[in-house]
């Protein structure tokens, strides 16, 4: 079977980042920065044949996705989105996207992060997340990703460490996915747990069921 989801579950939201030093040492801890890598360029493989993806540029995260997609022929379904307070900073890599959607800036950068953040997660009607690594800005998108989309699946990829983990392992089991702690084939893991959402894939015998629909 190709690295595809078997059916169309929508435009998915991808929430990643590589941890930084001076950032948190919580997060640093349990970084697995291949890991993070071999993730976010799988799951671009799994999801663009069929789908969307939205995420917010992050300049360790945008040139992978960039080149998965233009290797994909598909750069037309990524979808990046960054605040115009971060304007005059911005990577060369993030503006290689055909579509990039500018958020106005707030006050500073808490607040334009924060709106940029609300917009992007609330211009779709998402039915999963998808969050590798990172630190407390993959946290914050966790929740108000959860907050906007509450029957959609949450998929805290804990293998890849970081923010993904703290959030997998303060999660109930009942909600979340073993494969996401301990499968590293990242683009079956992808595919089974997202073909799941999209109603097409029973869960494996023994695993707890996945939230969502």
């Amino acid at each position: 079977m190709a690295d595809t989801v078997a059916h169309s579950l929508g435009p998915i939201f991808l929430s990643a980042s590589v941890p930084l030093p001076g950032r948190g040492q919580v997060y640093l801890s349990t970084a697995n920065i291949l890991g993070i890598r071999e993730a976010v360029a799988a799951l671009t493989v799994v999801v663009l044949p069929t789908d969307r993806l939205v995420f917010g540029g992050h300049p360790a995260i945008s040139p992978l996705v960039h080149l998965a997609a233009e290797r994909l022929g598909a750069a037309d379904r990524v979808y990046i989105y960054q605040s115009a307070f971060f304007q005059s900073v911005i990577p060369p890599s993030s503006l290689r996207f055909r579509h990039i959607i500018w958020t106005p800036p707030g006050v500073d950068r808490s607040s334009s992060l924060l709106r940029m953040r609300e917009q992007m997660i609330g211009s779709e009607d998402f039915r999963a997340g998808v969050f590798i690594g990172g630190m407390d800005g993959v946290e914050e998108e966790f929740e108000l990703f959860r907050r906007h989309h509450p029957k959609a699946a949450l998929l805290a990829v804990a293998s890849t460490g970081a923010a993904a983990r703290v959030i997998f392992d303060r999660e109930p089991w009942g909600v979340k996915d073993v494969g996401l702690k301990f499968d590293a084939a990242y683009a079956s893991l992808f595919r089974r747990l997202l073909s799941r959402a999209a109603g097409s894939t029973p869960p494996p015998a023994g695993l707890p069921p996945l939230r969502g629909p």
